[in-house]
This record gives structure tokens, C-alpha cells and sequence, in this order.
């Protein structure tokens, strides 16, 4: 039986297609990507994105938040410049795994809601122009039209290993990106922070459910209602954290170190790619995130409830006041 059993894993990480272990034919690309129409492949004259930088190093593509003006704080921009770099990544064959970090001293302050518009010395990649004229037609009761559900649901529907790396510290909508996350490695200097419940909506990112699921319900209850501020190594006893390391200049080559070692672990060359793409199939499989993107909707929804209810101008002006100064 056990031979068996290696044999007919050795034919799935041996076919001569693609092969996810979740994925039936019928799927075709997987979401959010086939909602936009498709593009020619991207050549990497075409990833100069206005607010992510995009490079690929033996095998890693590091994605990076590029917005440290403003601590890397999240708008419509980057988004959109989101969905093609990870697009990109899953399409690329010479990309094992990616690696998303951000710029400057922060990983990510959260949502940018100072309501100001940047200016850009760039276009927008051919990728991310198609990809705004879909979202541009936005309707407030259909979520498949909302750049943040697509942002995340690009992340959900990543079929290759996805770590996270926290340079710094990790706010609102920096913190629940960790919920995607499959591996996190944290900077001394950062911290977590869900200041949700003082400006009165509801966490997102899929962790009104799957932040209790990593770090227990206790700690969960404890950050989300009391808005208690955590360290890394608290997170890091609770599990939602794998290491440590040294911030500065010197933790995204450690990140690096450590991810390049563990995919030479990681099977043979010619068969990596579809090793992986098969055990993160089996440890995030198709009704995970079905799951998971139905939450994303929900929770993206009761925000806007929110905000439709007239909470906006207070909950905003609160927000901004107990944002860290941007230096």
C-alpha cells in the first residue's frame, strides 16, 4: 500500500502538464485573474509598477509594497499593480515562490485614507491598464467589481508557496495580510497591530475568521476588541510567526537565505514547481479557498455597510489620529 501510494505521487509531480492536486480542468486559470480580459504575457520591460517593485531571484519573486512616502499604506493603485505581480509570479515557471515585503521601515500602515491622489512618473504596465478598466466600472452590490476583494483573492488563489516577509511594523490591513501568508518571517523592530474596533469596522483579509485559527482564540479576541498591540515574539509563541530576525539591511537577505534553502529541500528541479504547487494544494485545497473568498466578500461588504451607515467622516477622522507620524 505504501508503495502504492509513492508511486501515484510520483506520477502527479511527474505529469507533463500543470498539475495542482485541487484543480479540475473545468477551473481554467485561476481566479481573480480570469475576470479581466487576458493580456499577452508581460515581458520585464512591461513590470515597472507605479506603487510595487517586482524583481525575480533564483527562483523568488519578491514583491514589494513601494509606498514608504506614506508607510506603504494600501489604495486603489496598489491593487491593481497587486493583481499583476502576482499574476505574473503564478505564470511564470521560473518563479517557485514568492516573497512580498515592503519598502522603507514599515511593512504596511494599513489603508491609505488620507483620500489624497498620488502622481507618477510612469505609466501603468499594459497589465494594469486592462485590470483598471475592469475595476473602474465599480458596483457597490457586486464585490467581484472591488479592487481590495481581487487584491486578496489574488493572494487566496496563489498556487505557489507565499511568505511574508514583516521588515516592519504591521498595521490594519498590513497585520490581516499575514492571514494568507504560509510562512512569516518577522523583523525585531516590527509589531501587529488590528486597530479595527476604534474606528468601528470589521478586520479583513479573511481574519474575522482565520486570525482566531492561527493565533488562538484568546490572543485573537484580545487584539481585535481591545485593539492590544503585540510584539513579534509574542507572535511568535502563538505560531503566527516561524523566526525572528535582525532588522535593517540585513533581514530580507536572511528572509532569502532561509527560503532558498528550504527549495533545495523541495525535490528535484525538473519536478519543484509541481511538488509544491501539490503540497500547497493539499494544505490549502479548493473548498479552503472557496471558504476563504466567501469571507473576504462578507467582510468587505459589512465594511461598506458600514461606511454607507454614515460612520465615515468620525471613524476616519478617529483613524487618522491614531495612525503612527509618518517620517
Amino acid at each position: 500500500m505504501a508503495l502504492r501510494r509513492v508511486t501515484v505521487l510520483s506520477a502527479h509531480a511527474t505529469a507533463s502538464g500543470p498539475y495542482r492536486s485541487d484543480k479540475c480542468d473545468v477551473e481554467g486559470v485561476r481566479l481573480p485573474w480570469r475576470r479581466f480580459p487576458a493580456a499577452e504575457p508581460s515581458t520585464p520591460s512591461t513590470l515597472n509598477f507605479r506603487t510595487v517593485a517586482y524583481e525575480v531571484k533564483d527562483g523568488v519573486a519578491i514583491i514589494t509594497r513601494n509606498r514608504p512616502q506614506v508607510l506603504n499604506a494600501v489604495n486603489f493603485q496598489v491593487h491593481c499593480d497587486m493583481i499583476a505581480a502576482f499574476e505574473q509570479a503564478e505564470n511564470d515557471d521560473s518563479v517557485l515562490c514568492a516573497v512580498l515585503i515592503g519598502a522603507g521601515r514599515y511593512f504596511c500602515s494599513g489603508a491609505d485614507v488620507t483620500g489624497k491622489k498620488d502622481t507618477y512618473a510612469i505609466d501603468d504596465p499594459p497589465r494594469v491598464q486592462q485590470i483598471k478598466r475592469v475595476l473602474s466600472q465599480y458596483d457597490p452590490f457586486d464585490a467581484n467589481t472591488w479592487s481590495d476583494v481581487n487584491m486578496y483573492d489574488a493572494w487566496i488563489n496563489f498556487s505557489k508557496p507565499l511568505v511574508i516577509a514583516v521588515n516592519g511594523p504591521a498595521i490594519g490591513e498590513g497585520f490581516t495580510t499575514l492571514m494568507l501568508g504560509d510562512i512569516i518571517y518577522a523583523a525585531e523592530s516590527s509589531f501587529f497591530w488590528a486597530p479595527f474596533a476604534r474606528f468601528g469596522v470589521v478586520p479583513e483579509i479573511t481574519s474575522s475568521i482565520s486570525l482566531a485559527q492561527r493565533v488562538g482564540p484568546m490572543v485573537a479576541s484580545e487584539m481585535v476588541l481591545l485593539s492590544k498591540k503585540k510584539t513579534p515574539e509574542e507572535m511568535h509563541r502563538c505560531g503566527l510567526v516561524n523566526e525572528i530576525l535582525p532588522a535593517g539591511d540585513s533581514f530580507l537577505p536572511s528572509v532569502l537565505e532561509r527560503v532558498r534553502a528550504g527549495l533545495e529541500l523541495s525535490g528535484a528541479p525538473e519536478i519543484r514547481l509541481k511538488a509544491l504547487r501539490m503540497m500547497k494544494g493539499l494544505l490549502k485545497n479548493k473548498a479552503w479557498r472557496e471558504e476563504m473568498m466567501a469571507q473576504n466578500r462578507l467582510e468587505q461588504e459589512m465594511i461598506r455597510t458600514r461606511l454607507r451607515d454614515g460612520d465615515q467622516s468620525a471613524n476616519l477622522k478617529y483613524y487618522q489620529a491614531q495612525m503612527p507620524k509618518k517620517k
